[in-house]
């Protein structure tokens, strides 16, 4: 879900590089015929049909014409539109951070009749919570990505007799075999134009999940535990010893912050494999080879991150989504397509495709397009926590700021972790 967020570049509903709607409207329509205007950082044109869907989609259910302007700079874009008096009706945030920190401008859903008691019976546990701020509801997602998978090329790595790990020793173990045989183990790639590093913080992330537990989690997020605390040093640690030993990632650490993070994926896939584990979101499929996408469930596995020895005791899910928030109340029409936006009924067709999944556990698991989909939705309804993305709930100028650019010191050799750690505590706000 990245430029930054890369369910921007995956299988997502608002995906295109041109401005998609029904029937433009004038500054002077009113009532029925007053459009809506929805600005959003996904982009792309692989996903034109999905977006004609999605358009054809919301008019049908709403009756109300939808103007989507998408912009690779979202970031900073949003906020110089809601200074210049010119904000959307509804925004599409990839950062919950980012759409809190602008929460004055912002209409909380509690204010309007857009079903907010209905969407905290249906969305996953703690969801809504990331757009929440002083009590009042600033923003829902709508859809979302799980990331904690570690996916591998299915029939190489059962010819291989290769089994899958239920620990992180197990993992390890694994990963030791994978070298003995001559072949390496990983491949990891965090580039990503100017959002390179983010793949490095959702590996921090998921192991202070498994090594800390979600409790410290929440704290670290919330800038109460620092970067260079022993919890969080911890868990950094423990992604260096799979990610920076000799021999377990495909090029080593410069390459992994020079690959792209869509390519390191495909890698498995060629003949022999360049890797045989992958650890990203399931929007990551949509990276896959086509016949791998054509036939994933005989072509691609996947597991969940296993837990760590010692660690939380519990199956962690991390994930992270896109979340409408709303700007313009005065709009009716606003009001109609947020409603229906955040619903459980909005999105068949795009889940239907594969590559994210609704938030909500009260999708039918059964339209989703292949069995390893359906497993993926299942283990993430059933799991013993869900969080969102950590670097996304930070205030921006850590979580995708000092947060991804610090990553890359790190695993590029250029900084020690006692010099990374310390240097991003110092950019959180005072």
């Amino acid at each position: 879900m990245r430029s930054r967020n890369p369910l921007r570049l995956g299988a997502l509903v608002f995906a295109g590089s041109l401005v998609l709607s029904g029937c433009l409207g004038t500054g002077e329509e009113s009532g029925a015929n007053q459009p809506v205007e929805i600005f959003g950082g996904i982009t792309g044109t692989a996903e034109a049909g999905l977006v004609k869907q999605a358009v054809a989609e919301i008019k049908e259910a709403t009756g109300v014409n939808v103007t989507y302007q998408p912009s690779r700079d979202f970031t900073t874009l949003i906020s110089s539109k809601v200074r210049g008096g010119d904000a959307p009706d509804i925004a599409l945030f990839p950062q919950p951070g980012l759409l809190l920190d602008m929460s004055e401008d912002i209409t909380p859903l509690g204010d309007v009749d857009v079903g907010l008691d209905e969407i905290r019976q249906t969305l996953i546990p703690g969801l809504l919570d990331s757009a929440t701020k002083d009590g009042k509801v600033y923003g829902a997602p709508i859809d979302q990505a799980p990331k904690s998978l570690v996916w591998y090329p299915k029939k190489a790595f059962e010819q291989a007799g290769y089994e899958v790990p239920t620990t992180h020793q197990e993992l390890l173990d694994l990963t030791e075999q994978i070298k003995q045989d001559g072949k390496t183990p990983w491949c990891i790639g965090l580039e990503s134009g100017p959002d390179t590093g983010w793949p490095a913080t959702d590996w921090l992330e998921d192991y202070v999940l498994r090594t800390a537990g979600p409790e410290a989690y929440d704290q670290w997020v919330a800038g109460k535990l620092e970067f260079s605390s022993p919890q969080i040093t911890e868990a950094a640690e423990t992604v260096g010893e799979i990610m920076l030993t000799p021999g377990n990632v495909q090029g080593g650490g410069q390459a992994i912050v020079s690959t792209s993070y869509g390519d390191s994926a495909a890698q498995m896939f060629e003949n022999p494999p360049a890797c045989y584990l992958h650890r990203q979101a399931s929007f990551i499929t949509t990276f896959f080879p086509d016949n791998v996408q054509q036939n994933l469930d005989e072509e691609a596995g996947v597991f969940v991150l296993p837990p760590v020895e010692g660690g939380y005791d519990g199956t962690p899910i991390l994930g992270s989504g896109n979340f409408a928030a709303l700007f313009n109340s005065d709009n009716e029409n606003a009001v109609k397509v947020m409603e229906y936006l955040i619903s459980d009924k909005f999105g068949t067709p795009r889940y239907e495709a594969g590559g994210v999944l609704s938030p909500h556990t009260t999708f039918d698991v059964d339209k989703y397009p292949d069995e390893t989909t359906k497993e993926i939705a299942r283990q993430v309804n059933e799991a013993d926590v869900y969080r969102f993305d950590g670097s996304d709930l930070m205030p921006a100028e850590v979580g995708t700021g000092a947060f991804w650019t610090g990553m890359v010191d790190w695993v590029s050799g250029q900084k020690d972790l006692k010099t990374v750690l310390p240097e991003i505590d110092e950019s959180w706000p005072s």
